[in-house]
């Protein structure tokens, strides 16, 4: 079939199909980087949300703790550090930093279940055996 037989209307779907798949790998490639600079994080600097079963962040080094339950949109604010804005959002879960570090911290995953080289990359190896998990370094 040559390209001058395809309707434009066909060539305009594939074009888009395949914007939309260069969009969905990019993602995904900037998913996995962000998630490996969280985990190294946690396994560099210690409990902290960043390693947090609890903690929903998908950018940006900020992100939800969902144990915290739905606060006001005002409480949402005020875990940004903000006081007063004219803008209220929705209730929803609390915003902290990834570095953040309270009592409801859990890490329940199982890290052996990784490759060793992102393990390694992470901080999470010395040699080749798995340390033990992080604690608090700010104790």
């Amino acid at each position: 079939m040559a390209w001058d037989a395809v309707p434009k209307a066909e060539i305009e779907r594939r074009r888009l199909a395949s914007i939309d798949a260069l969009n969905a790998r990019e993602r995904s490639d900037f998913d996995a980087w962000y998630q490996e600079k969280c985990d190294k994080d946690y396994w560099t600097f210690g409990k902290c949300c960043a390693g947090c079963d609890h903690w929903s962040s998908d950018m940006g080094n900020l992100g939800h703790c969902i144990s915290a339950g739905i606060v006001s949109g005002d409480q949402v604010m005020r875990s940004m550090g903000i006081k007063f804005c004219s803008y209220t959002p929705a209730p929803g879960f609390p915003l902290t930093q990834g570095s953040f570090y309270c009592g409801m911290f859990c890490d329940n995953f199982d890290w052996a279940e990784l490759k060793p080289d992102y393990l390694r990359r992470i901080g999470a190896m010395i040699g080749d055996v798995l340390k033990t998990r992080p604690q608090d370094a700010r104790a």
